[in-house]
């Protein structure tokens, strides 16, 4: 069976750094790692460890991109049981991944499987100290807090060959990603087995590993130097065997660099056995970590490695695979006994602060009550006030009323005496003027008038005239002449009479 493994990732106040092949055991706190003889369990401590590159499977599998990424987990699952032949009915497998790079129709992970047994086997010891170990990291992963923290610029193509007591293994990383790891045949303790097969002869493991760091090359030893060469040439042909390997399936025509380190540090003169198996020479496994030590302890390459990773997962909340099966537990509101008390918790607090709101809410609405009843006794009075002295108001307005109306009658009828007389003063004018003027009018277009009336203003004149024209001229002119005195002028008609020479025609005017 296949089973999902999850990370917690919380503060901590330390971080201890556990190798599961040495029991060996080291303690990060403010920026310092010191050994620590055995840890025990803290809350507050958090735990990481390594997977050496021998015991787990690393590969890679395409997936569709149609594929979800809910449902992405179970899919490289079934394609890790197809591929890889990890069968669930056999045993429980831990599988993770890497998302890396892919130009083609298909998504591309990186997929490392371990066995749960051997991986319980191999932390139970550990475990049992240390209760919990939040993080179990892919060996050939470490490297990638070396471009995340810009230790190393993350461009071309760089390999990092790494030598521990019981395994070796190659990891190569491309524009600063990881791309392709390879356990190598080559471990310390196969070194040391190999050295005594090439000798015939057994020694400790302490001289053999003294004769790498420096012993063989600054003696005379010339028979330790030719079987430590002999013992390079074999590891720098498969190395290369590697390299020629990755260029292809990479598609990449030269490595920019090469890092060589080991649990024992720099391996003396290993440097030029690369540049002469390999054609380039390789750089020191020396970086600065920015971590320090309070003891002079002497912490391995991957040790530190390791130790920058925690940190950089804790701050910075970085995602990366994770095998471990010995997860925290969920926090308390999380378990489902957890969530089943506190639900438990708070329907009993919610059955009580319910009753309780509504009788605090009827206590309160009876002080309201109590209040209002109060302040509407104290405006009823000033109700009935304020109303009968709107009632008296109403009265006086209406007196008023009546008493404006008399007022306005009779001014009304003194304006109108007061316009009359005035009328008559300014605008009057004589009748006997507008006779004469009239007159004038008449002889000056030589027309008569055989009968004339008068009642107040309007006047009614028959003229008479051998030719109509001078009729319609004249009438014409006393238009014009007298606009601002005449109301309205109108003849009816014009016609000759019957009984004479002479055109007759009665012209009615209206003076102002």
């Amino acid at each position: 069976m296949l089973i999902k493994k999850d990370s917690t990732k919380s503060p901590f106040n330390n971080i201890v750094i556990v190798d599961p092949y040495s029991g060996r055991f080291s303690i990060i706190q403010n920026g310092m790692i010191d050994p620590v003889a055995k840890p025990t369990f803290l809350a507050t401590q958090f735990a990481s460890s390594y997977l050496s590159n021998k015991d787990m499977i690393v590969s890679q599998l395409y997936i569709s991109r149609r594929v979800p990424d809910e449902d992405l987990r179970g899919a490289i699952e079934i394609k890790a049981q197809e591929e890889l032949g990890v069968s669930e009915n056999d045993e429980e497998y831990i599988v993770d991944f890497l998302e890396a790079e892919s130009n083609s129709e298909e998504r591309l992970f990186h997929v490392f499987v371990v066995k749960a047994n051997q991986l319980f086997t191999l932390f139970n010891t550990v475990k049992n100290g240390l209760k919990y170990i939040d993080l179990i990291l892919p060996a050939p992963l470490l490297y990638n807090v070396l471009y995340t923290q810009k230790i190393l610029q993350p461009n071309g193509v760089h390999i990092f060959i790494y030598f521990m007591d019981n395994d070796a293994f190659i990891a190569i990383y491309k524009n600063g990603s990881f791309a392709y790891s390879k356990a190598l045949d080559y471990s310390l303790e196969r070194m040391l087995e190999r050295y005594s097969e090439i000798t015939s002869q057994h020694i400790d493991k302490h001289t053999f590993l003294n004769i790498l760091k420096n012993s063989a090359t600054k003696t005379s030893d010339i028979s330790s130097k030719e079987v430590l060469t002999k013992i390079f040439e074999e590891l720098f042909i498969i190395i290369n065997d590697v390299i020629i390997y990755v260029k292809r399936a990479l598609k990449v025509e030269s490595i920019d660099e090469i890092y060589i380190g080991s649990d024992i540090g720099e391996i003396y003169n290993i440097n030029e056995y690369s540049l002469t198996y390999l054609g380039q020479k390789s750089l020191d496994f020396n970086f600065k970590y920015g971590i320090g030590t309070n003891t002079k302890y002497n912490a391995t390459g991957l040790e530190l490695l390791l130790a920058k990773t925690s940190i950089d997962y804790i701050e910075n909340n970085t995602s990366m695979p994770n095998l471990t099966q010995f997860q925290r537990p969920p926090s308390f509101k999380k378990r489902p006994g957890g969530r089943f008390i506190i639900s438990i918790a708070v329907a009993t607090v919610l059955g009580l602060i319910y009753p309780l709101f509504y009788l605090l809410s009827s206590y309160i609405n009876n002080i309201q009550t109590y209040r209002y009843i109060s302040q509407s006794e104290d405006l009823s009075t000033q109700v009935a006030h304020y109303k009968q002295v709107i009632a008296e108001k109403k009265l006086e307005i209406s007196s008023l009323g009546t008493e404006e109306k008399k007022e306005a009658a009779l001014y009304s009828a003194k304006e109108s005496t007061l316009k009359t007389i005035y009328d008559k003063k300014v605008n009057y004018r004589m009748k006997s003027q507008t006779f004469y003027n009239l007159t004038n009018d008449l002889k000056k277009y030589g027309v008569y008038v055989d009968e004339l009336q008068n009642q107040d203003n309007n006047f009614s004149l028959s003229l008479v005239n051998k030719e109509d024209r001078k009729i319609t001229e004249l009438i014409k002119y006393l238009s014009e002449k007298y606009y601002n005195d005449i109301v309205k002028i109108n003849i009816e008609l014009i016609e000759k009479d019957q009984n004479s020479a002479y055109y007759k025609g009665v012209l009615r005017m209206e003076l102002k």
